[in-house]
């Protein structure tokens, strides 16, 4: 019977040590932790790690360790954003915001910004340095991360958004959802151990965007999240995210103790820019963990030139690409007592710059005038953007608008219009402006036609133009500017053509004046 007793008893301390778990605020991170994780290959199958469910056991042991880092949780007063998340418990960096184009390239310096009690983890905002600006973004819809205490089958479904305003370049903007749900309670293994553990599945879907003059270009971001927490840990025993647009794992971490080896084969790096044209500087800069003592990069194939006095040896090296194409990039580094490389295939894509160019159908349409833009533009364009100064006195028409390749409007102003185009492409953007570029006449209610009895020609015009009429009487002439000056301002006497010096005048729109005993009219006149 004591034998018994004994295994009963045994049996129930086993399921109290291994039954379901509660993670509360205790459970998380403070400020000025610091924890230590791995990186691993992205050698995992889908099956071992999105099963769940009750008293599940994960294996991770054969996981294979690329390289570590560690986290640092920072108070707001140790980053550039304090004026933003002075309330915030802590921030954490995190990888560099890709804007793309419109938002001319990379915002670096990137934190996630939390605030945590014994009710719930909130991220209240972000930071990052745009153009040397540093900029947060809180969030006026919070992103809940957890609400304690925290167990299995617990559900939470939210929105966050944010956005700020830097300078006179336009707004970031940052929406998204998350939907969390506490699939599995178990045990799990890895190199690091073997814990206890309650598993989180959150979904994130969201994207970030700069917008410029009421447009712009979304960064989408729609990922899943795995995360197994466990009691007292701090930073969670695994995390694997995965790319629901690539349907690829790009991240596996999990907490660790010191590796001295980690360190011996760390070889990465990092771009300013991926995706640029030849006009573009990119900067490589060696991420590498440890120390190395000497670095060379081999880039592929050998179209561009080292500047700014670096070169293959370089940490970071900078360079300028001279043909557009794909571009591999290899890191060797050594160390004392080891060495690695890392090969990024197709890292760096160099395509044609974006170029604004074009014309439109008519310089010198009448009021209402159906007026259409051909744009011209070179290098693959992705977005369009037209501004018209001034800013009034124009009605798109067919369905176009501000932002349509080939926009189709109409004046319903007089005067001189100048005409902007801001396009964009994978590589950048670029700014066409053409100064005094249209100029708007207001229809005559006489006007005078090739066949009535007072006429001209030619028009437009270069260096003169002839007055004609079908009678002998005195013609006058007045030539007036579009503000109303008269320029010119003739009588002719008694001849059928008279030609009239104009080369001394302006090109642009005048108006024309002839009057003739009780016949008169009036027309626009074009200098070229």
């Amino acid at each position: 019977m004591k034998i018994k007793l004994l295994i009963l008893h045994l049996i129930l301390l086993s399921n109290l040590t291994w039954g379901q778990i509660s993670i509360l605020n205790a459970d998380m991170p403070k400020v000025n932790d610091t924890l230590r994780y791995s990186n691993a290959s992205n050698n995992l199958l889908p099956n071992t790690f999105v099963g769940s469910g009750a008293n599940y056991t994960w294996d991770f042991t054969n996981l294979t360790i690329q390289n570590q880092e560690v986290q640092r949780y920072f108070p707001p007063t140790a980053t550039p954003y304090l004026i933003q998340f002075f309330s915030a418990s802590y921030g954490i960096p995190e990888g560099n915001l890709n804007l793309g184009p419109v938002g001319g390239g990379t915002a670096s310096n990137a934190f996630s910004f939390y605030r945590t009690n014994n009710q719930s983890l909130v991220q209240v905002g972000r930071g990052a340095t745009i153009q040397n600006l540093p900029l947060g973004i809180v969030y006026t819809q919070r992103d809940t991360i957890y609400k304690f205490p925290l167990d299995f089958g617990d559900t939470l479904n939210g929105n966050y958004s944010g956005e700020a305003s830097f300078q006179a370049l336009g707004t970031l903007k940052q929406i998204g959802s998350r939907n969390t749900v506490v699939d599995g309670w178990g045990n799990i293994s890895t190199p690091f151990g073997t814990f206890n553990c309650l598993r989180i599945k959150s979904r994130v879907i969201g994207s970030d965007s700069i917008v410029f003059g009421g447009f712009g270009i979304p960064i989408p971001n729609d990922r899943t999240e795995y995360i197994w927490l466990a009691k007292g840990e701090k930073y969670p025993i695994l995390e694997v995210i995965v790319n629901n647009l690539t349907n690829q794992i790009t991240s596996i971490r999990f907490k660790d103790r010191y590796r001295p080896e980690a360190y011996l084969n760390n070889a990465n790096f990092t771009a300013n820019r991926t995706i640029a044209s030849t006009a573009d500087t990119i900067t490589l800069t060696s991420t590498s963990l440890g120390n190395p003592t000497n670095y060379f990069w081999e880039i592929t194939p050998n179209k561009f030139n080292y500047v700014s006095g670096t070169n293959a040896s370089s940490a970071s090296p900078r360079l300028l690409f001279t043909d557009t194409g794909n571009y591999t990039v290899k890191l060797r580094v050594t160390y004392f007592g080891g060495g690695d490389d890392t090969v990024k295939v197709n890292y760096i894509k160099i395509r044609q710059a974006a170029k604004a160019a074009f014309t439109i159908s008519n310089n010198f349409p009448k009021l209402n005038e159906t007026v259409s833009i051909q744009d011209e533009s070179t290098g693959d364009i992705l977005t369009w953007q037209w501004t018209f100064t001034p800013n009034t006195g124009i009605t798109y028409l067919d369905g176009t608008s501000s932002i349509s390749k080939n926009p189709v409007f109409k004046f319903t102003q007089t005067g001189t219009y100048a005409i902007q185009l801001r396009v964009t492409n994978v590589a950048g953007a670029n700014t066409l402006r053409k100064n005094d570029y249209v100029q708007v006449w207001p229809t005559g209610e006489a006007e005078l036609k090739n066949e009535s009895i007072l006429s001209f020609f030619p028009n437009p015009a270069f260096n003169s133009i002839h007055i004609k009429s079908n009678n002998a009487e005195p013609i006058q002439v007045k030539i007036t500017d579009i503000l109303g000056h008269t320029v010119i301002s003739k009588r002719i006497a008694n001849e059928s053509d008279k030609e009239i010096n104009i080369e001394h005048l302006p090109k642009g729109i005048y108006f024309i004046e002839l009057v003739q005993g009780k016949h008169s009219g009036i027309d626009r006149l074009i200098l070229r």
